[in-house]
């Protein structure tokens, strides 16, 4: 590894870390836009131009800015950050955690790349477009990815809505008048 891979890999994990440990949302929020902006960076070292600006357009600046606005419709960023509101979960996330570090240690240890990469041609549309979209495995991949993304929304959003207690019932009109 050379100098700038060194450079943007210790960017993108201290990005990372400060998206993770930041007790305001905003301010995750913010240190999310500088981990895609290094990562579009990687990108471009990748000659991956296409890939590059689609992560500063889309992701840096569209789904930043629907994060920062669902924030603030929530109003999470006066949240208590670091209240567990699930506290019977860590357990099991941490048995889903490790479930998935060994998968993901299982599926690098069997995976051998291409020994001829299709050509990406500086990662322009008319190339990934067939790769992610054709009749290989990655169509299925890129669904399940939209999917995952539709769920962790919805989660989040259901984590953060207050709990508000229960109405009480309004007396009938005949015992109003009782």
């Amino acid at each position: 590894m050379n100098l700038p891979e060194l450079l943007a890999s210790a960017l993108l994990l201290l990005s990372g870390l400060a998206v993770v440990r930041s007790r305001n949302a905003v301010h995750a929020a913010l240190a999310l836009i500088g981990n895609f902006l290094v990562l579009a960076g990687v990108y471009v070292g990748l000659d991956a131009r296409f890939v590059a600006m689609t992560q500063i357009i889309v992701y840096a600046g569209a789904i930043v800015v629907l994060f920062l606005f669902v924030i603030m419709l929530l109003q999470a960023a006066q949240a208590d950050v670091g209240v567990n509101p699930l506290p019977g979960l860590a357990p099991w996330a941490l048995l889903g955690a490790l479930i998935l570090a060994g998968g993901l240690i299982a599926a690098l240890a069997h995976f051998s790349p291409p020994a001829h990469p299709a050509p990406l041609h500086g990662g322009l549309p008319q190339a990934l477009g067939p790769l992610l979209y054709g009749a290989g495995d990655w169509l299925y991949v890129t669904l399940l990815i939209g999917f995952l993304l539709l769920v962790a929304t919805v989660v989040a959003v259901v984590l953060v809505e207050p709990h508000r207690p229960p109405k009480p019932a309004e007396p009938s009109r005949e015992e109003a008048l009782r």
